[in-house]
């Protein structure tokens, strides 16, 4: 069964073609970067691959991780979703019968269909919507994200959360990591900059979001494709997990969203 959620708001698809259109811009422009951000691959640097023996190196240690916690689940169908290029997804390929990765951009979408090695058992698809309506309830019995949910804006981390666990299946494994609080960054130099830092600590976000928006239009400073970081505070997202009617298994220490702290989350069904 599918679920029955309301349709997307207009602010909501708003955000979401916000979203696609900057990681489709990405991924014309330097995919595998994009997908993973190391400070010396910049500028099309990645060896193809490298890029992927990372993924299988992530997917070993995420499995291993995931197993030391005394839990058991079929291999029958994963999902990987925010599948970029297909790094994850390739590595989960060879450990469950059915892979399926989901990407909001086309031109990801295109690549990792180009770097499939598992055509048999490996699917992409492209998904523009808000949800997943594209799959039934219980649908995976192993889903994972990673550096993915902490490019959307809170509400869209909730939506796609709760859509998430729609389509795990009874007795799965769902693995995502996000960021929770900003670290603090160093003292500013000079008063200037000690006052630029105070007058944004004491602006709303409802002021100051519209006014970089205004102000990349006017000056055309920040145009073009973006990666903005959001993140959830670690109690709300254990009560929200909670909320949706599964279980918090673990929760542990995670540095991949840079200039944040954050978590990983092990849930289950």
């Amino acid at each position: 069964m599918r679920s029955n959620c309301r349709g997307p708001t207009p602010a909501e698809s708003m955000n979401i073609k916000r979203l696609r259109r900057h990681w489709d811009a990405l991924g014309k422009i330097d995919p595998l970067w994009a997908n993973l951000t190391n400070d010396d691959k910049r500028g099309g640097k990645w060896d193809a691959e490298e890029f992927f023996l990372t993924g299988e190196q992530e997917i070993d240690e995420v499995m291993g991780s995931v197993e030391s916690l005394s839990v058991t689940f079929k291999h029958d169908r994963a999902l990987d979703f925010g599948c970029g290029v297909g790094r994850l997804t390739q590595a989960l390929a060879a450990r469950f019968d059915e892979v399926w990765g989901v990407d909001i951009a086309p031109s990801m979408i295109e690549l990792a269909n180009r770097y499939n090695r598992h055509p048999g058992t490996c699917r992409y698809y492209l998904n523009d919507r808000s949800d997943l309506e594209r799959f039934d309830d219980g649908s995976f019995d192993f889903i994972y994200s990673n550096i993915v949910l902490q490019h959307m804006q809170p509400k869209d981390q909730r939506r796609y959360l709760g859509e998430l666990v729609r389509v795990l299946a009874p007795g799965g494994i769902f693995v995502f990591q996000l960021p929770s609080a900003p670290l603090p960054l160093p003292d500013p130099k000079g008063l200037w900059q000690r006052l630029k830092r105070r007058i944004k600590s004491i602006t709303p976000s409802l002021v100051l979001v519209p006014y970089r928006r205004v102000r990349r239009e006017l000056t055309g400073v920040g145009r073009g494709p973006r990666m903005d970081m959001w993140g959830l505070p670690e109690h709300e997202v254990r009560r929200y997990v909670a909320s949706l009617g599964v279980k918090v298994i673990s929760v542990t220490p995670d540095s991949m969203a840079f200039g944040w702290s954050g978590f990983r989350y092990v849930v289950g069904r």
